[in-house]
Parts: C-alpha cells; structure tokens; sequence
C-alpha cells in the first residue's frame, strides 16, 4: 500500500484524553472500568464516528457500493459502543453531536483530515484508506478488547473486530 507509511502513525497514537478534558471520563454512575478504559471506549467511539464519515464521503464521490455498505456498519459499531458508553455513565454528548468530520480528539481530527485528502485523489487511494482504516480499527479493538477481558464491553469489542476484519477483507479483494 502506497500510502501505509502515512498512516502508521496513527496506529500507535496516543489515545490520551481529548483536548476537551469533559469528554472523556465523567461518569454519572460508579464505573467498573478505570479511567483508562473509559477513556479508550471514548477514543473508540470517536474512532468509530471517523470510519463511518470516511466511507459516507467517498460514497459520495465514488459510485462504489462498498463505501455505502461499510459506512452503514461502521454506524452500527458505533451505536453499539454508546450503547456501552451510557450504561456506564459516560458523559459522550462532546463527540456525539458532532457534524459529520468533525472530531474533539485532535489526533482523529488530523487523521480523518489527512484520510480524506488522500482517499479523494482516486478510487484506488479511497480503498487503501479502508484498508488502513480497518487495520488500525482491528489493531484498537484488540487491543481494547484485552483491557475490559471478562466483561460485556469486551464481547462488544470482540464483535466489532469480526467485523471489521471482514471489512479489510472486502477492501482488499477490491484492491486485488
């Protein structure tokens, strides 16, 4: 992938606390995660957020069913983390209300900016963006997933892995 180097970066980024510090671990309950893991399942929702806008603007400039198909999981994955996210009392209004390539992380901001320029230019750049899109997706789920073992969020993040090792799958085969 031509365009991997550009990326790599942003698969071991820093998924510190956003720039806006009432984004990430105010609770209204007694959470049984540490505010690491709150913080990554707010960094996962906003990551989340980024793919499903990624896809939604190149299925507007591509006429290609798998950006449509993609994105619409790509919402469901994140429907599925808030769902996680409200029962544990976690204040997400920051991010939720966001327009569409919008983010409070600064990072996925600078990640989505950089993704979308570089999808933009052709066809053939928008599909390895899914790829790199799923390889970091599948790399934070992982590794997420590690942190909440035992509990119903790591089933959560262990469904969406699935998923989104499906959705490379599909990237690639486009790619040939």
């Amino acid at each position: 992938m031509r365009h991997a180097k550009q990326f790599r970066k942003f698969a071991t980024a820093d998924r510190g606390k956003a720039a806006d510090d009432t984004t990430s671990t105010e609770t209204a309950t007694t959470s049984p995660f540490t505010d690491a893991t709150t913080d990554e399942l707010v960094y996962m929702l906003e990551e989340e957020k980024l793919a499903g806008d990624i896809y939604e603007a190149f299925a507007e400039l591509y006429d290609v069913k798998i950006f449509d198909k993609i994105g619409a999981s790509e919402d469901r994955h994140f429907d599925a983390l808030l769902k996680q996210a409200e029962a544990q009392g976690v204040d997400t209004d920051a991010f939720v209300f966001q327009p569409a390539g919008s983010f409070v992380n600064p990072d996925l901001q600078d990640f989505y900016d950089d993704l979308l320029e570089t999808g933009s230019a052709s066809l053939q750049d928008a599909l390895e963006v899914g790829v790199a899109i799923e390889v970091k997706d599948i790399t934070d789920l992982a590794e997420a997933a590690e942190a909440v073992a035992g509990t119903q969020l790591e089933t959560v993040y262990e469904t969406l892995l699935a998923a989104s090792e499906s959705h490379l799958a599909a990237f690639e085969s486009l790619l040939g």
